[in-house]
């Protein structure tokens, strides 16, 4: 049995934002990268929290990453830009990208902004929704290291690319959808590894392409299993082309694993897109025409058992506000691990 605790919010952001600014980053890096961490955890996609705190602080201190650079404006105009994240952390390269892709969308009306040269940017639902506060729907996609085999091949050969919208409502809360390309995202499987859990069947495969429940094989050689089959990698390979041949990132095999070389860069690439609404209507008759679909989708007729019909993003926020009051639950293992990391860079974890 698993044991589990829960942390106030604000402590597990403080401590974060501490680890990252004795680990070199900036204040102002440290906050974003914190807030980005910290938000995943409240909206319960752990997959891309603490958990992998760990492994960007061993990316920093062996040099993967550069927790002094600043994105860097490569070439631009007044709708696109091509921003080098100069080997910086993949959260705060991506929060500053989609910040200018808003500004320029304020003006343009959309805007594109193509990144290279970054680091794995965690959760992207964060950046998409970034958008969402402005009145403005939000993309972000990224390339990711291999951990996919293409439909009909064998070994890991493409990433589970990432994908995020966000889309602005009246009822509250966001419409938003974050997924990646395999059935389920890797630092699920990373989860349970750590906690000695067994995963479902249908998630990944063994090194000689057999069905698996144990999550350590994807470490060993396996690959995940992509969404839909050929459509997962179908768009995986369409995430590659956007967000890693656009840019000129690293491409597929080319990109480091930040777990296994934190020595390098992992050299992955993102794209974030801005859609200033009011260029196409009125802010109020938009969110207006999204509140009737929502309903829509809630007022379907339901299949047996079913109590109640959510639309993307819905569970992720009721999620967050109940994690906002109560905490954030954290398996002790992964408490255990917060633990010696401050311990290693002289803070004490007092969740």
């Amino acid at each position: 049995m698993v044991e589990h605790k829960r942390i106030p919010a604000d402590i597990l952001k403080r401590f974060v934002e501490s680890i990252l600014r004795r680990s070199g980053l900036s204040e102002k890096d440290s906050a974003i990268g914190a807030d980005v961490i910290v938000t995943a955890e409240m909206r319960g996609v752990s997959s891309h929290g603490v958990v992998a705190l760990p492994g960007y602080v061993t990316q920093i201190l062996k040099g993967g990453i550069n927790p002094d650079s600043d994105i860097k404006v490569l070439a631009e105009n007044s709708a696109t830009a091509l921003v080098d994240g100069c080997a910086g952390m993949g959260q705060v390269v991506s929060y500053k990208s989609m910040a200018l892709a808003i500004e320029k969308a304020k003006k343009s009306g959309a805007c594109v902004v193509s990144v290279k040269n970054s680091n794995h940017l965690g959760a992207c639902a964060y950046y998409s929704m970034m958008c969402t506060k402005e009145n403005m729907i939000g993309i972000t996609l990224s390339n990711a290291a291999v951990l996919m085999a293409p439909t009909g091949g064998a070994g890991q050969l493409i990433g589970n690319n990432p994908l995020s919208i966000a889309v602005p409502t009246g009822i509250g809360y966001p419409v938003v959808l974050d997924m990646a390309m395999s059935v389920v995202a890797a630092g699920k499987l990373f989860n349970a590894m750590k906690a000695g859990e067994s995963i479902p069947e249908g998630w990944a495969l063994d090194d000689m392409g057999r069905p698996t429940t144990n999550p350590a094989d994807l470490y060993s050689g396996g690959t995940l299993l992509p969404v839909g089959g050929y459509k997962g990698y179908g768009l995986a390979l369409m995430v590659e082309a956007l967000a890693g041949v656009l840019s000129g990132a690293a491409l597929t095999v080319d990109i480091a694993y930040f777990r296994g070389e934190p020595e390098k860069p992992t050299g992955s690439g993102h794209m974030f897109i801005a859609i200033d609404i009011a260029s196409f209507m009125r802010i109020d008759e938009f969110k207006s025409r999204m509140d009737e679909l929502i309903s829509r989708m809630h007022n379907a007729p339901k299949s047996p058992g079913v109590d109640r019909i959510y639309v993307p993003g819905e569970m992720e926020f009721e999620t967050y506000e109940y994690c906002k009051k109560h905490g954030i639950v954290l398996p002790e293992s992964v408490i255990e691990d917060l633990r010696e990391l401050g311990k290693a860079v002289g803070i004490v974890f007092t969740g």
